[in-house]
């Protein structure tokens, strides 16, 4: 319980600060609404007038009633055009401040939240809380037309006011346990659809693969699939249980309402004004009421989506500072030595995963050199290059450059001496080539690697990526290789080459890479190329084992 208001006081104070910007608008609009609320609670006055005041029709009443009318209608239509304009102001900043939060959250953070959590926060979290945002303005329409009503009701008898007030509030003491029951619902939702989109995910990436496999294929449909959904849809009955709960709540008070305005009639005596007017009141008070019941599940979705996008800003110190800032471009600047010292990287045991510690690691990578890093599957590879790409920090012990210490604060600086093909490499259309360079400079790239009859390039893209896998590492390579930074790094480049291009990437396109004037540091498989290094790494379980140097290799100089 103190957890959800802690969330729900989180959700109103991000709320205001997002409000912020279009603030004026928002306090137009809400004062607006506010005026076609009371304006509404004071046309129902005069329309109780017209039939049942003393004297007949009071001199200019349809006048007066007409221009309460026309500030209603004006009223809330402008709080909704208001609010409907601030609420697409606030989804793209809600949008823009989740693209940020990926963007600078430890990568070791991002993998284990995994692909699905994040596309349904970037596809349903953002939407869900624009939603309950922009039904804001109903509510303020809904706020004023209660309050001018119930001020209306106390004018025409403070008893009967009083005994409506009480049953509103118990009304909404019953609505609010239910609430609690709704949120925890929603919960489980959310967990489903994250469930749901994972399975949706290898539905659509794993197409092939289901195809050829009949018994993966049905477990995913009838088992994987089919159990998300049906929780899904008992989880939708169930709140839509709770809705209608909340909708027969509302309907049952407004029956005793009127039950109690028969008996107050009967037993104390109440004039036909007084009653028709509390009548006419109560009865249009029914759709504000209902607005206020349908705003219900929608805060508490937003407070669903707002706990899992503050799982993104937990422990605020791990964003990564500066990665957003706008600084002009550095030319990569020529290097001399990489050093790891005594550098390592642990993980906990997770789920069925035993607990890994890549290192300590001592190495020195010289510039210009071809230094292959090899070992078996699980011998810590990836986890090496990732240290060495600055993507995960150390967690004992420094990486140098030149000799001066890497630092949070240099890290970006650092990462841009490097570019990087992994294995579950992402391959982008644009191309970004180096200062000086402009996009035809590709051209020679991709005759080199027979991609020039099948890529061309337009505005300053690849015509197409669409291309076998091994087609599109190379043209992966031509990417990286137009960046021109000085350090390349190849997560098993060659594994999906034919024979003749693993033959031509060990034996040409490396030497003339580093005649290029890079550094190169592969992770290779391929121990029949391994003279094609100049120094082998052996890692097994996460240890250097054995770092072999070919006799005759030299380090370039860069």
């Amino acid at each position: 319980m103190g957890q959800d208001k802690a969330v729900l006081r989180h959700f109103v104070q991000d709320a205001i600060r997002l409000l912020r910007p279009v603030w004026p608008l928002v306090a137009v609009a809400t004062a607006l609404g506010s005026v076609g609320g009371l304006a509404t609670a004071a046309a129902l006055a005069k329309i109780n007038e017209a039939f049942y005041g003393e004297g007949g029709l009071a001199d200019g009443v349809l006048l007066v009633f007409a221009g309460f009318a026309a500030l209603s209608v004006i009223g809330t239509f402008a709080a909704s055009l208001g609010n409907a304009y601030a609420g697409g102001r606030i989804q793209a900043a809600l949008s823009c401040d989740l693209t940020d939060k990926i963007l600078t959250a430890p990568i070791e953070r991002l993998e284990r939240l995994g692909k699905h959590k994040l596309l349904a926060s970037l596809q349903g979290d953002v939407s869900t809380i624009f939603t309950a945002i922009a039904f804001l303005s109903p509510i303020v329409v809904a706020g004023g037309t209660l309050i001018g009503c119930g001020t209306y009701m106390l004018i025409l008898s403070p008893a009967l006011s009083a005994v409506t007030a009480t049953v509103l509030i118990l009304e909404s003491l019953g609505a609010n346990i239910l609430r609690r029951n709704m949120l925890r619902y929603f919960e489980d939702v959310r967990k489903n659809r994250e469930a749901t989109q994972k399975h949706y995910l290898t539905l659509t990436e794993a197409a092939k693969e289901l195809r050829i496999g009949r018994e993966r294929r049905l477990h995913l449909r009838n088992v994987a699939l089919r159990d998300c959904i049906e929780q899904g849809r008992r989880l939708t009955t169930r709140i839509a249980v709770i809705q209608q709960s909340l909708s027969m709540l509302s309907q049952s008070t407004n029956f005793l309402l009127f039950a109690g305005l028969i008996a107050y009639k009967i037993l104390a005596g109440i004039s036909g004004a007084e009653l028709s007017g509390f009548v006419l009141v109560l009865l249009y008070i029914q759709t504000p009421i209902a607005q206020l019941i349908h705003f219900v599940p929608l805060i508490g979705q937003a407070q669903v989506a707002y706990r899992r996008i503050a799982e993104f800003a937990e422990e605020g110190a791990e964003a990564e500072a500066g990665l957003l800032s706008a600084r002009p471009p550095e030319p990569p600047r020529r290097i001399r030595a990489i050093t790891l010292r005594g550098v390592s990287h642990g993980f906990p045991a997770a789920d069925d995963r035993a607990p890994f510690t890549l290192g300590p690691i001592d190495l020195t990578i010289r510039a210009g050199e071809i230094l292959f890093i090899v070992g078996e599957n699980g011998s810590g590879k990836t986890t090496l290059i990732k240290l060495l790409l600055g993507l995960y920090p150390p967690q004992t012990g420094e990486i140098l450059l030149d000799g001066v210490a890497v630092t949070a604060q240099t890290r970006d600086t650092y990462r841009q001496h490097f570019s990087a093909i992994f294995f579950d490499y992402h391959l982008f259309d644009e191309l970004i080539p180096a200062d000086g360079a402009g996009p035809e400079s590709a051209r020679p790239l991709l005759e080199r690697l027979d991609l020039a009859g099948k890529v061309g390039i337009a505005e300053g893209r690849f015509s197409t990526t669409d291309l076998s896998t091994g087609q599109r590492k190379r043209l992966a390579l031509v990417q990286a290789a137009l960046e021109g930074r000085p350090v390349l790094v190849l997560d098993e480049w060659a594994a999906e080459q034919d024979p003749t291009f693993r033959r031509r990437f060990y034996e040409e396109l490396l030497p003339d890479l580093r005649r290029s004037g890079r550094t190169l540091v592969v992770i290779s498989h391929d121990d029949r190329y391994f003279d094609a290094a100049d120094r082998v790494l052996h890692l097994a379980e996460g240890r250097v084992v054995r770092l072999t140097e070919r006799a005759s290799a030299t380090a370039e100089p860069v």
